[in-house]
């Protein structure tokens, strides 16, 4: 009996050795089976939002109005655009998730939707999105702190032309030459990164001033009469021909143009004298 203990003793220590080394097998890898490795998640597809935008008061469509959309957990900006002449816009490439949507427009007061764009994407349609005018007129403002030169948006770039005072004196194309993205020839042509086929608007409308061509009419409009300038680089797809390549749109400190100037130019020579009296008044409205 003494004999047999020692023999089996070192065989069991050897067999409880070998179990505990040996690889344990998962949970899901029962019968020596291995587990399936897990589905990779479906791509989430993108949504679109869209909308159109009127005036509350008399229903007709509100054009060139912004929207932007906002997540509201970072309160930062996702995408955004400009709604067309007929107040229409559509926001392609909106991830799935909830948001905040704003629309504004000069004069109006700023309308908030909250919209949910599902897993599946698809469009997501905010029907018609009324703004009402603002009543309050403002007859002082007092300004506090400093406004910067340059802003960006997520659909534009703002300059602010009337905390340059380098352009005094000029007229508009002096201050667009000052402008990001932009550049004008010596003849007054604008091009916006290297396009001319853009649509300059005054006020977020087209222009009514007389003038046969864009750079004529930019030079009717004195430089410290201009506020900001946008550059509008995302603008909706209404301009398939016209403005393809960009907006312009120049936001004047008051909707009219009033006033008037007189020079008067003298030679002397000694073969003749020459004098000259120049005088010019407008009032006429630049949008």
């Amino acid at each position: 009996m003494i004999s047999m203990n020692k023999t089996t003793l070192p065989l069991v220590g050897l067999l409880a050795t070998t179990f505990w080394a040996s690889p344990r097998l998962s949970y899901g890898q029962a019968g020596g089976r291995p587990a399936a490795a897990p589905a990779a998640a479906p791509a989430r597809a993108a949504g679109r939002i869209s909308g159109t935008i009127t005036e509350a008061a008399t229903g007709k469509p509100v054009s060139y109005a912004t929207v932007n959309v906002i997540n509201p957990s970072t309160n930062s900006p996702v995408n955004g655009g400009v709604a067309g002449d007929d107040g229409k816009f559509v926001l392609p490439g909106i991830p799935a998730g909830t948001y905040r949507v704003e629309v504004s427009f000069i004069g109006y007061t700023t309308q908030t939707r909250s919209v949910t764009v599902p897993d599946g994407g698809g469009n997501v349609a905010l029907g018609t999105i009324a703004l009402a005018a603002t009543a309050q007129k403002l007859s002082e403002v007092v300004v506090t702190g400093k406004k910067p030169l340059i802003e960006e948006r997520v659909d534009r770039t703002i300059y602010n032309a009337d905390v340059d005072k380098t352009t005094a004196g000029g007229d508009a194309t002096d201050v667009l030459k000052r402008v990001p993205l932009l550049s004008v020839d010596l003849d007054g042509n604008v091009s916006l990164r290297g396009s001319s086929n853009i649509r300059v608007l005054i006020n977020n409308k087209p222009s009514t001033i007389a003038a046969s061509s864009v750079a004529d009419a930019l030079k009717q409009i004195p430089a410290d009469q201009i506020q900001t300038v946008e550059v509008i680089t995302s603008p909706s797809a209404k301009y398939d021909a016209e403005g393809s390549g960009g907006i312009i749109n120049i936001v004047t400190k008051q909707n009219n143009l009033k006033g008037g100037s007189l020079s008067l130019n003298t030679g002397v020579g000694l073969r003749a004298t020459n004098l000259g009296l120049n005088g010019n008044y407008s009032n006429a409205s630049l949008g």
